[in-house]
């Protein structure tokens, strides 16, 4: 068994209202990695973290689910919490040691009870937290909308850093606001690759990376005085002012897919 040393492991706990896909998020996560060769779902029962007979039978999480993976060097312990409350305690106890959150809102429903419970008790441990929006591909999807709610419920340090290329049936891809390109999806979402923006999201993804670039130069005085002198930030100084803000908690990313 490869050995990590303690600086080099990351405890990731996956949290939210019920249904918002958390499970599935853990299973790309794990296929993407290369540490699983088969995408799993929860309505064919073969998921890697809903293993239990009745979580398959009911299509939901009921205990928390370790899933490790390794990712440059870095090994990640993805704990896929359930989001029913009647399960409340399996994310409290998965909270308690976790390194970060990563809060899962579904692109239809948007901000729900749940949505707020977990955020609560993320905020009780001063954990790191980002939104991932999910279900971008589902009927009445959007990610505008659930944006507006982000920010509306958890603050203007809730910034996108990700947005999609396109929603419900018509989702191709996802836009990185970071280095400002477009990652289209291939063989049914199981491959990508990487490509200049659409011309018809170019307006709409200059709008959120100025979102971006704003709260990335609030969280250090440095990038403050270049950002407010007019001198844009390289992709260098975004990543690494991105860092610190979420280490700090002075920002919450907004990722989707």
């Amino acid at each position: 068994m490869k050995k990590y040393a303690a600086g080099a492991i990351r405890n990731v706990a996956l949290v939210s209202h019920g249904g918002a896909g958390k499970t599935s998020i853990a299973e790309a996560l794990l296929y993407s990695s290369g540490t699983i060769n088969r995408l799993g779902t929860t309505t064919a029962g073969n998921t890697t973290t809903d293993f239990d007979a009745e979580e398959i039978k009911r299509q939901i999480s009921i205990n928390t689910a370790l899933a490790p993976l390794e990712w440059k060097g870095t090994k990640i312990n993805i704990l896929d919490t359930p989001g029913y409350f009647d399960f409340i305690g399996e994310v409290i106890s998965a909270l308690r040691v976790a390194d970060g959150a990563v809060i899962s809102v579904c692109a239809v429903s948007g901000v729900e009870v749940g949505t707020e419970k977990v955020w609560g008790y993320a905020e009780e441990r001063n954990l790191p937290r980002m939104f991932f929006v999910n279900k971008l591909d589902r009927e009445n999807a959007s990610f505008s909308r659930v944006l507006e709610q982000l920010r509306e419920f958890f603050g203007l340090r809730a910034v996108p850093v990700q947005m999609p290329a396109g929603e419900e049936e018509n989702l191709k891809g996802i836009v990185d606001l970071v280095n400002m390109k477009a990652v289209m999806f291939e063989a049914g979402g199981l491959k990508f690759k990487e490509e200049d923006i659409p011309a018809g999201l170019q307006d709409k993804a200059k709008e959120y990376r100025n979102q971006l670039i704003e709260a990335v130069a609030e969280s250090d005085d440095e990038l403050l005085m270049k950002y407010l002198e007019g001198e844009p930030l390289t992709e260098e100084e975004i990543r690494g002012g991105l860092r610190k803000g979420v280490l700090e908690k002075k920002i919450f990313p907004i990722l989707c897919g």
